[in-house]
């Protein structure tokens, strides 16, 4: 038949486990054993979903929280030696490791704490440890009544031990004050890289407009046809005189038709713009002619101090592809 209860005795501390419920108390508070093989698998895994920094702040925000526990728990008690020997014995026999507080200053109130084969280095296996040093921040804010914080002195592994001193001082850093900076970095992470989409979205649909605001459409042999769509700046102007030479290049055409068509107001800027294409197009040995032009923008070209009297025109593309096929030797004939 098996026993209702087991009881171990280990220094000042107590085991129970009550095996008809299946329950364990430590020192009567409920308690739960892991192996360090399932504590590793929970930690790592927080870390696989969370990322390292986030992972960090849960660590230290627990180590330190846990630590404020300690000295709730020893509330009332007198003397830090009180606490360092009671605490030891805890730590010690739940499988934590050893510590020693090799420094103590009351009155800087300041600690040097020096931890000895810590769980934390089985766990992360020559990682520094942030759950433990943190542990120990929060034990000695309760202890001075204070926010402190911590600084990993040393690690290292001495006589087969892995042995790390941890430095306790006061400090206006809080573990509020990690959340809060973690939730900033990575709102600002966050932010960056929306700002790095969107600048990469808008490259794209700046490459797409310039192809489809600006296209090169052969007609006939040796005739293309580009048609001017909505407003001309100095970056879609500086693309229509690049796009028309290359492409009157590559397709060694002879005569290019400038449609003005899509054009409802045109000032000197964009007539500036359209006189440089002509020009460029005749130094390449090609006729260029503005085609599509309307009443009204006619008398903007009137009133502007733009000379375009040498430029071949045409009222409509029709006529100005017509005009072209004649000059390059050929007939439109209707059948």
């Amino acid at each position: 038949m098996t026993k209702p209860g087991v009881s171990i005795q280990v220094n000042n501390n107590e085991f129970v486990w009550n095996q008809e419920n299946g329950l364990l108390t430590f020192d009567g508070a409920p308690s739960l054993l892991f192996w360090d093989s399932a504590i590793e698998l929970f930690l790592k895994t927080i870390e696989e979903v969370s990322g390292k920094d986030v992972s960090r702040t849960v660590y230290e925000t627990t180590g330190y929280r846990m630590g404020s526990l300690v000295t709730s728990y020893y509330s009332g008690r007198r003397g830090i030696e009180h606490l360092s020997a009671g605490y030891n014995n805890i730590y010690r026999n739940a499988g934590w490791g050893n510590f020693e507080v090799i420094h103590l200053s009351l009155e800087d109130q300041t600690a040097v704490v020096r931890l000895t084969n810590s769980w934390e280095h089985r766990i992360f296996k020559g990682n520094k440890g942030v759950l433990l040093p943190s542990h120990w921040a929060g034990i000695f804010s309760g202890i001075f009544e204070r926010d402190m914080w911590y600084k990993v002195k040393s690690s290292a592994v001495l006589d087969g031990k892995q042995v790390d001193e941890i430095e306790i001082f006061p400090s206006d850093f809080t573990v509020t004050d990690n959340i809060h900076d973690l939730a900033r970095r990575k709102e600002r992470e966050s932010i960056k890289e929306l700002e790095n989409l969107v600048s990469s979205r808008t490259e794209e649909l700046s490459s797409m407009i310039k192809e489809l605001s600006t296209p090169v459409i052969p007609v006939l042999n040796d005739i293309l046809v580009i048609p001017l769509i909505g407003k001309f700046n100095e970056e879609r102007l500086a693309d229509l005189i690049e796009k028309t030479l290359y492409e009157l290049m590559r397709q060694k055409a002879r005569f290019v038709l400038i449609d003005m068509t899509g054009l409802k107001n045109v000032d000197g800027h964009i007539l500036e713009g359209i006189l440089q294409v002509i020009q460029a197009i005749k130094l390449l040995g090609a006729d260029g002619y503005l085609v599509g032009i309307s009443r009204d923008v006619t008398i903007q070209i009137v009133k502007s101090a733009i000379n375009l009297n040498e430029i071949q025109s045409f009222s409509s593309l029709q006529k100005g592809v017509e005009y072209a096929v004649k000059q390059n030797g050929y007939a439109l004939v209707k059948k």
